[in-house]
């Protein structure tokens, strides 16, 4: 799995005493691959698109789709990519009040030859997204216009590609806000930037597929009008380890006569061994018909998917004629039951017969990192993933709009409940826009359909009326009737303000946001769901009142958000979390919530900045390069199923500092001892909101402080310390790679920690000054960030915060090892490296898929 992220300096990693009902969250049960490939050779070859492409921040290109193009000057990069990394996270704000982050449309080409053997074969194209309209041509013609701005998408480039011979494509991107439907003239309701930062260019992956012509179609309505292939289980026995698997395989015949055609399917452990294989009768299609074919077989021994036990299969579709097999085609996913049901008494959500309270996150779909931003390798996404489950969180409520594919497989891998929305702002739509808006959610529901870390679909972030209820939950009921999730809408209650009975009797749970719109008739019909609770922020960098060198820490004029990182991860935290966990299903008196999730997970690129106080919104559990912010460890204690403990903040103070020191305790704990140097200097019995232990006028001295847990009958079960430490006297880097090391495919990223160090090799808390970095070797160097400073991305030096912060490189096509180079005033210099692997592609195409995690 790679190393792990370090928490704050001083940390000594908490030890848990009494374990007993521990939930497993390590790796069992993890997959091999998120992005599986087919065991079973067939026809079908997926080829990955997304090295080598060329690229030009520029409009009006004369030609540009032209094969004959001359685009030897533009600049050579790889997918996945953005152009405006460079410009995101900060808060410079234009006249009109908009960021001043470029939106535009741009070009980019890629050339590649298919073999000639592949002659006579279906040949699609995927993307996995892009922001916000894409026109895609192939050898100059035209071959279709996306304009939803989120979702993946496909085109048939059949007729268009040329076989042994170099093929062009050229798409034409544009993130320019408010852009109209072409064929309407009608704005998307979702393409804004304050709610779905306007990250442009092929920020995702992008495949092409050889098919038979006879085959399996993809999960790509819009353009490709296809359903894919639907897996989902039935009369699902957890005791018994068994269900009835199910598969509806979308099968299309181009030939020009009839063919007579087997549908299997493998069902394929995470081990690679085939638990059981279904196999379907001959079904004869006629010359261009398509049909979906259903098999179904009850299996034994099955393993669920769950939160904590996210356990994967590989469902391997085969389609075979006369005995031989002319395509095969693998879905990852996971079996799973789950029960909504409203009230107060057996209420809430149920996965696999257990009652579960759902806890964590909501989420930007973007999820972007700042000096990369959208354009993030995916073992990176699998390193939130990876975070957001050692927190304990079992929920992400993706924001307003789909979240990416690279996301979801993260969730799927992880265990982690997903909130899929699908497109809106923050109210209802009337006439074409609404039709956009359910056009969207259709596209999403049968793209991501199969992934069992979705259990809801978001029809709003606002209240829609009870007719536009209706007609997305039927939605849900035409292209997912089987899988287990529900449908519902933030904000819906039966005030007719918000809908009114007849919205929520539609909708399949509720949302709320900031316990707003609750209602006692939604509660005891559908599951409620708090959305997005706790809204106010607090830099990284600042500690507290009483740590250099932020002392007495204020932010701009007019700005609500003035928390420091003790305030946001203590008192807010406890007192914002306690009103949903206190009134949690399952328990005594008027309990209401199902869920809950904490506005957001990383500081991000959103809502801009008015006021010249940050760049970034800092609402994050980790800051926006994923470093932990205090938050991250109290969040884990409270999300906690085992005893756990936290000190919050460091003990690095000035001589003479007295302060308030909080501690943080998991719900198991009922008693807080307070030590110095092993001597005792507070003792509480009565936590605050459940969770948060005050200990006032706590004098400093240098040492360690330690808080011990203790039980309901006074034992001990858990104890956390921290340590002083010394002056900074020298940086240290550590490089971080995927887990199979950076690849030279210009893509690919590696980041690097640079801490201040004292002589002990501990980290400096209270350490903020301006680091150095020199970068030699085939890769270019991104830089970090320092949310206070406008501008301070992609620069070859930034501020320490806290003692520690992470630049990135991005590897270049060219192999070899890459160094870097740290420096400071008055401390030593740091040296570190990695080395990049070969990635080969062959007339501009590879097999290999992007890395995963």
């Amino acid at each position: 799995m790679g190393q792990a992220i370090e928490p704050a300096s001083g940390v000594r990693r908490r030890t848990v005493l009494a374990a007993a009902g521990a939930l497993a969250l390590g790796a069992a049960g993890l997959t091999r691959a998120d992005e599986a490939t087919a065991a079973t050779a067939s026809g079908r070859v997926v080829y990955n698109l997304n090295p080598d492409w060329r690229f030009v921040k520029q409009d009006d290109v004369a030609n540009a789709q032209a094969p004959s193009f001359d685009d030897s000057a533009w600049a050579a990069v790889s997918v996945p990519h953005t152009f405006n990394d460079v410009d995101s996270f900060d808060n410079y704000i234009t006249s009109s009040g908009e960021s001043a982050v470029a939106m535009q449309p741009v070009w980019y080409r890629k050339r590649f030859t298919l073999p000639a053997a592949h002659a006579g074969q279906k040949v699609l194209l995927e993307f996995e997204g892009v922001r916000q309209a894409a026109t895609v041509y192939v050898n100059g013609t035209q071959v279709g216009l996306y304009e939803y701005g989120v979702t993946p998408f496909g085109f048939d480039i059949t007729g268009q590609v040329l076989f042994g011979a170099e093929n062009v494509i050229a798409v034409k991107a544009d993130n320019t806000k408010w852009r109209p439907e072409q064929s309407t003239g009608t704005a998307f309701q979702w393409d804004t930037r304050d709610f779905n930062p306007t990250y442009g260019g092929l920020t995702r992956n992008v495949r092409m597929y050889v098919l038979p012509r006879t085959y399996f179609t993809l999960p790509l309505y819009t353009n490709l009008r296809t359903v894919g292939t639907y897996v989902y289980p039935s009369v699902v026995n957890v005791s018994g380890a068994t269900a009835t698997v199910n598969v509806e395989a979308q099968v299309r015949n181009e030939q020009t006569s009839a063919r007579t055609v087997t549908v299997s399917a493998n069902v394929v452990q995470a081990d690679g061994q085939v638990r059981a294989t279904i196999t379907g009768s001959p079904v004869t299609l006629a010359a261009g018909q398509t049909q979906i074919v259903k098999l179904s077989q009850r299996i034994s021994q099955l393993r669920f998917w769950e939160p904590g036990r996210p356990y994967l299969y590989t469902v391997e579709v085969v389609l075979s004629e006369g005995g031989t097999v002319l395509d095969a085609y693998p879905i990852v996913t996971g079996f799973r039951k789950a029960e909504f049901k409203g009230g107060t008494s057996g209420g809430g959500v149920h996965i696999n017969d257990k009652h579960v309270f759902l806890t964590g996150y909501a989420v930007r779909a973007t999820n972007e990192w700042a000096a990369i931003g959208a354009a993030v390798p995916e073992w990176m996404t699998h390193l939130d993933g990876e975070m957001i489950r050692d927190s304990n969180a079992n929920l992400i409520r993706w924001m307003h709009v789909a979240t990416t594919p690279a996301n979801i497989r993260m969730t799927d891998r992880y265990g982690i409940v997903s909130v899929q929305p699908a497109g809106d702002k923050e109210s209802d739509a009337t006439g074409r826009q609404w039709e956009q808006r359910v056009e969207l959610m259709r596209d999403v529901l049968i793209y991501f359909r199969n992934s069992p870390s979705i259990l809801f679909w978001e029809a709003g972030n606002n209240w829609i009326t009870a007719d536009h209820m209706r007609q997305v939950t039927d939605l849900r009921k035409t292209w997912d009737p089987n899988g287990g999730r529900a449908m519902g809408c933030r904000a819906i209650s039966d005030d007719s303000a918000y809908g009114g009975t007849a919205a929520v009797d539609a909708a399949e749970y509720v949302g709320t946001m900031l316990n707003r719109h609750y209602s006692a008739y939604a509660r005891d019909r559908k599951p409620i769901i708090e959305c997005e609770y706790t809204r106010d922020e607090a830099p990284r960098r600042v500690w507290d009142n009483y740590s250099p060198p932020d002392f007495g820490y204020v932010t701009g004029p007019d700005v609500t958000y003035h928390l420091t990182s003790e305030d946001f991860a203590g008192p807010h935290a406890a007192a914002t979390r306690y009103e949903f966990w206190g009134q949690r299903i399952q328990g005594p008196g008027d309990r209401r919530y199902s869920g809950a999730a904490a506005l957001v997970w990383a500081d991000s690129n959103q809502h801009g900045r008015q006021y010249n106080w940050e760049c970034a919104r800092l609402s994050g559990r980790v800051d926006a390069v994923r470093i932990p912010k205090e938050s991250l460890h109290t969040f884990r204690v409270m999300q906690s199923p085992i005893p756990d403990i936290h000190i919050i903040g460091h003990w690095t103070y000035p001589a003479g500092t007295a302060k308030t020191v909080y501690v943080m305790a998991s719900s198991h704990v009922r008693r807080v001892r307070l030590l110095v140097n092993g001597a005792q200097v507070g003792d509480d019995t009565s936590a605050t909101q459940d969770f948060l232990y005050s200990f006032a006028g706590v004098g400093w001295q240098s040492g360690t402080i330690t808080a011990v847990g203790y039980d309901a009958a006074g034992q001990e079960i858990v104890r956390a310390s921290k340590t002083t430490t010394g002056a900074a006297t020298a940086l240290r880097l550590t490089p971080r790679t995927a887990p199979g090391g950076l690849r030279a495919d210009g893509s690919d990223i590696a980041f690097f920690d640079v801490e201040a160090v004292d002589a002990q090799g501990r980290r400096m808390p209270t350490h903020q000054a301006r680091v150095d970095f020199t970068l030699t070797g085939p890769a270019a160097f991104l830089g970090g960030f320092n949310p206070g400073k406008p501008g301070s991305v992609h620069k070859p030096y930034l501020d320490t915060e806290a003692g520690v912060n992470r630049v990135f490189i991005r590897a270049s096509r060219t192999p070899g090892t890459i160094a870097l180079r740290a420096t400071a005033t008055g401390l030593t210099a740091a040296t570190a490296s990695v080395t990049s692997v070969s990635f080969a592609v062959t007339a501009g195409l590879t097999t290999q898929l992007p890395a995963t995690y």
